[in-house]
């Protein structure tokens, strides 16, 4: 006797992430794998900070062993570090000595495969709260370098300062929306998406102007940005952990709690 096949848990199901696709290109085989057809779309661009001579000083700072921690608080500034660190001849970016700080899970690879030595993520979702909380005291006047978004809050610079560290922030990128496409946009306005997922508060933007159809289930990465989707009037699922993984995970139980309503 033949037994029937189960389908996949995301049989049929079409979701838009909101991801430039040469980042999401492991989530979007998760997706097909799932029996879902994924969509990535950019609606940020990275662009140079507004004041490049000072992330280069930071950047030369760094690499110069001044710092004793460094914190990497997103995969663009892992890389545009890295980045900078080649432009200006500097081998190793960050002194086997500096200890080095990843908000998370995406995070810490970037840097691995950059081959820079992560010693503290934080468990559980990736937040600047969490990494701060994770953060051992400072000893004896102890410095901390931090290359942002120049749209990030003051919350780990206020939590490191809490514990002892003399902070230095340090605009390493700005973040710029871009329009989702006419027909993306009226595609999740009209229902034609079964989900869309949310991979950074940056990326919230985006949907200002376009509310996706009702009962299309929102999934965010982690908490700051469901959060930031929550202050659109959005109603997001959160991921339990800031991995392709985790999407997956809280994809298919909202998906699955949707058939079944």
């Amino acid at each position: 006797m033949t037994v029937p096949r189960t389908p996949p848990a995301l049989s049929g199901a079409r979701v838009l992430v909101l991801r430039p696709e040469v980042r999401a290109r492991s989530l979007l085989a998760a997706l097909a794998d799932a029996g879902a057809t994924g969509q990535a779309i950019a609606v940020t661009a990275v662009r140079p900070p507004s004041d490049p001579a000072s992330f280069d000083s930071a950047v030369l700072a760094l690499a110069g062993g001044d710092y004793d921690w460094v914190g990497l608080t997103s995969v663009n500034a892992v890389e545009l570090v890295a980045a900078r660190a080649r432009a200006l001849r500097l081998d190793p970016a960050i002194p086997a000595d500096t200890r080095v700080a990843a908000v998370g899970p995406a995070t810490a690879a970037a840097a691995h495969a950059l081959g820079i030595a992560v010693d503290l993520v934080p468990t559980g979702p990736g937040s600047a709260a969490a990494l701060g909380a994770a953060w051992p005291a400072a000893a004896g006047g102890a410095t901390a370098l931090l290359p942002q978004s120049e749209l990030a809050g003051d919350t780990l610079t206020d939590l490191l300062t809490a514990k002892g560290f003399r902070v230095v922030r340090v605009g390493a990128y700005r973040v710029e929306p871009v329009p989702l496409p006419a027909t993306v946009a009226a595609d999740l306005s009209g229902g034609s998406y079964d989900a869309v997922v949310l991979t950074a508060g940056s990326v919230v933007g985006a949907l200002a102007d376009t509310r996706p159809a009702a009962g299309t289930v929102v999934v965010a990465l982690g908490e700051p940005t469901a959060e930031a989707a929550r202050r659109t009037g959005l109603t997001p699922v959160v991921a339990e952990r800031p991995t392709d993984d985790g999407l997956m995970a809280a994809l298919v139980a909202a998906l699955e709690h949707r058939r079944r309503r």
